[in-house]
């Protein structure tokens, strides 16, 4: 027993200096390469404009990061490959690239290495995921979906959370990974499109939240009050989210870099859209959502983040932006200040 014990600690060590690829350098591929970089891992990245992985030598000095110059280059570099591209296609595309460049065409991928381990955790829907799922299985190569949850800075403090399904030993295999960079890791079972199921179901959530802060926010304003009061009262009551006291700062200062853009918020709502229709399910709010947020994104706010549907309300009423918040004086409300300064 203690001897078994010692040898999965000592696995576990070992498991961390590990070669890791991340595909895919966006937003979120990017700061999940630099920090397992800055973990000790040695990690190569591959993304199809080179531009974005400078940032990622910029960001880390180039330590510990190396760039390939295909899929098929990172599979033969690695032991477990993060995938982390816009959409189904893009899979597609990094998987089969043309002139054996693609991730199944790898040597160690070839080789049903079982060692070897794709992590899928772009966001698509339910058939989408069991698609790249069998295709993967097709040529003996090990793949778990792993959406996530969370923003560039949670994936920046490794307190992302992460929906996992796949085989539960591979699951297992890539489990100290997955949780050097999450705060929440919950393994959903062997079904992929379980996984893809819950995240977009999430993002339902993450989209309306937004919208109903959105429209507060505007109708606020549209009657003269402060921006900012509303959203101090908000905040100080049991309806406040995360959102709100995280991002209902920005919105009412008009700053929508993005963190997750509204183009993919588009994309999300829709495909969760597609799925309910698949299934005869109606999702009246889900479609009126998806409606507005497409509206927004025609209006030039699709690089922004999908919280500028904000700014998309405003203009819809005629009102060209948010008041940046005043230098407050003596005689400002403050939560619970009911001194008479009369």
């Amino acid at each position: 027993m203690r001897y078994s014990v010692v040898l999965h600690l000592s696995q576990e060590i070992l498991f961390f200096s590990m070669k890791i690829g991340v595909i895919g350098t966006g937003m979120m591929g990017r700061q999940l390469a630099i920090r397992l970089a800055k973990s000790g891992h040695e990690v190569m990245v591959f993304n199809r404009h080179k531009s974005k992985v400078q940032v990622i030598y910029q960001s880390t000095d180039g330590n510990k990061i190396r760039m390939a110059n295909t899929p098929a280059d990172v599979g033969n570099d690695s032991k477990i490959v993060i995938v982390c591209v816009k959409d189904h296609q893009a899979i597609i595309d990094i998987s089969v690239a043309k002139g054996d460049a693609g991730l199944i065409e790898s040597s160690r991928s070839a080789r049903g290495n079982k060692d070897f381990i794709v992590i899928q955790c772009s966001t698509i829907s339910p058939t989408e995921s069991n698609h790249v799922a069998n295709l993967y299985a097709d040529r003996n190569i090990k793949l778990i979906t792993v959406p996530i949850i969370g923003g560039i800075t949670a994936a920046e403090r490794g307190e992302l959370v992460l929906i996992a399904a796949g085989s539960k030993k591979s699951f297992n295999v890539a489990k100290p990974l997955l949780k050097d960079i999450s705060k929440q890791l919950f393994y959903v079972g062997p079904n992929h499109s379980t996984a893809s199921t819950l995240k977009l179901a999430i993002n339902i959530n993450i989209a309306l939240i937004a919208l109903a802060l959105a429209e507060g926010l505007v109708f606020v304003k549209g009657t003269g009050i402060d921006p900012d009061i509303f959203l101090k009262i908000l905040n100080s009551t049991y309806f406040k989210t995360g959102l709100s006291e995280n991002k209902g700062p920005k919105i009412i200062h008009d700053e929508y870099t993005a963190s997750f853009s509204l183009t993919n918020m588009v994309k999300d709502l829709k495909l969760t859209l597609q799925t309910a229709y698949n299934l005869g399910l109606i999702l009246p709010v889900t479609a009126s959502a998806h409606a507005i947020y497409k509206a927004s994104e025609a209006v030039d706010l699709s690089n922004l983040d999908y919280t500028s549907v904000a700014s998309f309300l405003l203009r819809l009423n005629g009102i060209s932006r948010f008041e940046k918040r005043r230098r407050q004086s003596k005689d400002s409300v403050h939560p619970g200040n009911t001194k008479n300064r009369c």
